[in-house]
């Protein structure tokens, strides 16, 4: 008897160490780090020009982020755009040069003024990224081609 008892509690801690393991992250930065810093209190448009591309992390290691650099005529500014699945999703791609006019929630993190985007316009695209609270046009469903909302024009 001690030793089928034994059996089942190894049996429970393995099946919870795979489901551990095996565990995927939420659905993409609408329970991520970047979401949770977008405050509506502090919301603006910026128009510049684009300086700089890159890819940021977003917290969940297997999407990355596009991260742009504008620079206005006051000073040069980041800004988190979305993640880059979402981008390709929407076949947009962006380009040194072009302008862009983004409207964002700005925020300090890691003691650099940061941008995180609600809604833009580049190429007289219109693309809306989150709704009027901060959360993307992503959240809650499948993340990947084929779903989220469509370019306007």
């Amino acid at each position: 008897m001690k030793n089928l008892l034994k059996f089942q509690i190894l049996m429970v801690v393995i099946l919870f160490g795979f489901t551990q393991l095996f565990a995927q992250p939420g659905r993409g930065l609408n329970r991520g780090n970047i979401t949770r810093l977008y405050d509506t209190k502090t919301v603006e448009t910026v128009t510049g020009k684009i300086t700089k591309i890159e890819k940021a992390q977003t917290g969940y290691g297997r999407f990355s982020g596009t991260l742009l650099t504008i620079k206005d005529k006051k000073q040069e500014l980041k800004i988190y755009f979305a993640p880059d699945w979402y981008l390709v999703q929407e076949k947009l791609e962006f380009k040194k040069g072009e302008s862009l006019t983004v409207t964002g929630s700005r925020i300090n993190f890691q003691n650099e003024p940061l941008l995180i985007t609600k809604d833009a316009t580049y190429n007289k695209k219109k693309l809306v990224i989150r709704n009027e609270n901060g959360v993307p046009v992503w959240a809650g469903k499948r993340m990947g081609p084929g779903q989220g909302r469509r370019v306007r024009r």
